[in-house]
């Protein structure tokens, strides 16, 4: 038998293993397959651009568990949570680990989800990849915060605490949106808006940060998470570009969904804005650079141009994310410490070099409409906080407290109407989403109502902190609490506290 060549050995292990049923129906098997309205004409040409197969695979994840997992024991090993620059920081990784673990885990269910409902044999061993990426990823973030746990205030209940903290409703709101659509429209949603769309600016530009202050466990898991990410959205590409050939019809709907999960996937990263311009000490670069080169370049410029030959423009609200750049970060912050007494993540104190760099990178808006807030909290940190738990959008689940860009000293609340009872939404994007399909959104178990309601007992901030498994010493602002005090006793313990002249 001749030997087979690596396209012909790579179709042997992955192709042919799909069957056609003999006593049932395909459209019994696969019920959703026409549901969406997409026409498939022969995706049996569709590839999938990685070509790799399992035992490659297995080799290449488990080389980059060793790398990750011997710096993860290293900086473990030699108190490297004492040497960054800001004890700070661990707040904002504490943002990042409520938003985005449960995230990684909800995205491998959703991959294996869309494997199982598209009959379509490159695309299903591609999601199979992926959603074993994705359990990775929430296996390598659990560990990371294992660690941290016993250095830093928020995490000792991490099971509980993401379950019921009402923040994290952000990112279970954007996953079960995409668990309850159709194949392809989750596989639009993860692959394209999530994975292409965002990825980049989701992990490298906090990874980075985390290298500039010295958290190299933090780093590390953003490499090793990010080296997957090329394959994700090289999934996300292709699918999208197999679906627009098979048939002219496919390009409204795809438009459709684009317009969606474009908005759906910035509102969900809103908090990551923050992350990049507050959090750490040294920022290598900020939100609205970022947003730049990974989304208006890379994105807007790059990838819609090609898209254009098949019909389709840019998502509906891609102006409004343009203009927000310059607000969004500060609005999200905002947003953060009026409600840092309901989170495991704490607010803080600007310090003058916060000032400096912030009014710097945002000449137009930072001084005239931010810093005064944020002046009024060096006096008094809790100044600013807002009783109870806020009121949130309808579609994305974010406080509905975002200023207009085009106004920003007014809100950019938006309202509407559906069977005779009003939905509160952040901005024109969600409105739209919302008004697409009222009855999916009208359905949202609303913090700030169970709150009013009575639903965390007669003590109601008692209730919050039972319910999410937090106590009121893990809230409230950084600087004056026990938390940046340990660290600053362990960093004079080792001796990091010395000056030499």
């Amino acid at each position: 038998m001749a030997k087979l060549g690596v396209k012909e050995k790579y179709h042997a292990m992955t192709r042919d293993l799909m069957w056609e049923p003999k006593d049932f129906d395909m459209n019994k098997v696969y019920p959703l397959i026409e549901k969406e309205g997409i026409i498939l004409k022969d995706p049996s040409r569709w590839e999938d651009p990685f070509r790799m197969a399992y035992n490659q695979y297995v080799k290449i994840q488990s080389e980059k568990d060793g790398i990750y997992h011997a710096v993860r024991n290293a900086f473990e090993a030699n108190d490297g949570h004492a040497k960054v620059v800001d004890s700070r920081w661990y707040e904002g990784v504490k943002v990042f680990a409520t938003a985005v673990q449960p995230a990684e885990y909800s995205a491998h269910r959703l991959m294996a989800y869309v494997g199982r409902n598209i009959p379509i044999e490159a695309i299903r061993f591609a999601t199979f990849n992926q959603a074993i990426d994705e359990l990775r990823h929430a296996q390598i973030e659990i560990k990371h915060y294992a660690h941290m746990s016993k250095e830093i205030d928020g995490l000792h209940n991490f099971a509980n605490t993401t379950q019921n903290l009402w923040f994290n409703t952000v990112p279970k709101s954007f996953f079960d949106d995409a668990m309850t659509a159709g194949p392809f429209e989750a596989l639009i949603a993860i692959s394209f808006s999530f994975e292409y769309v965002f990825t980049n600016i989701l992990f490298l530009p906090f990874a980075s940060s985390a290298g500039a202050v010295g958290d190299d466990n933090f780093a590390a898991v953003g490499k090793t998470v990010q080296s997957d990410e090329s394959r994700h959205m090289a999934l996300g590409m292709s699918a999208l570009k197999m679906l627009l050939e098979e048939d002219d019809r496919n390009v409204p709907i795809i438009q459709g969904w684009l317009d969606k999960w474009y908005w759906r996937a910035y509102r969900l990263f809103s908090v990551i804005s923050a992350l990049v311009d507050y959090y750490p000490r040294i920022r290598p670069i900020s939100w609205k650079k970022a947003f730049e080169i990974y989304v208006e370049e890379q994105v807007f410029e790059g990838l819609f141009k090609d898209l254009r030959k098949y019909g389709i423009r840019l998502p509906k609200h891609a102006e409004d994310s343009m203009k927000e750049k310059n607000h969004y970060s500060h609005s999200v912050m905002r947003i953060l410490d009026h409600y840092k007494h309901a989170n495991l993540f704490r607010g803080f104190k600007l310090q003058p070099d916060d000032y400096q760099w912030l009014s710097n990178e945002y000449p137009d808006t930072f001084d005239r409409y931010y810093s005064p807030y944020f002046r009024r909290m060096d006096d008094h940190v809790l100044a600013g906080s807002s009783p109870g738990i806020p009121s949130v959008c309808t579609v994305c689940q974010v406080p509905a407290e975002f200023p207009d860009p085009d106004n920003p000293s007014k809100m950019w609340t938006q309202y509407s109407e559906y069977n005779n009872k009003t939905y509160v939404t952040c901005s024109p994007g969600c409105k739209h989403i919302f008004e697409q399909e009222p009855f999916k959104y009208m359905q949202i178990w609303w913090p700030a109502e169970a709150y009013l309601s009575g639903e965390f007992g007669d003590d109601p901030i008692a209730g919050i902190f039972k319910y999410t498994g937090l106590s009121p010493e893990e809230t409230g602002e950084h600087y004056s609490s026990r938390e940046h005090a340990r660290w600053l006793e362990h960093r004079k313990h080792l001796g990091l506290d010395k000056k030499f002249f």
